[in-house]
């Protein structure tokens, strides 16, 4: 029974620590699909994106 908590609480720290670290690496989908021959700009408030 012990081993099972243990996995459960590992589970639940691991899943908080995925969520913190991808959440850091996530970019809007303008800017991280644009490249230099495009010009997108900051879509404001529109369908596509951003914020």
């Amino acid at each position: 029974m012990k081993a099972f908590a243990a996995a459960v609480v590992f589970a639940i720290v691991a899943a908080v620590v995925a969520q913190f670290a991808l959440n850091t690496q996530q970019r809007a989908a303008w800017t991280a699909f644009s490249t230099d021959s495009v010009r997108v700009g900051d879509p404001g408030h529109n369908l596509v994106g951003g914020g």
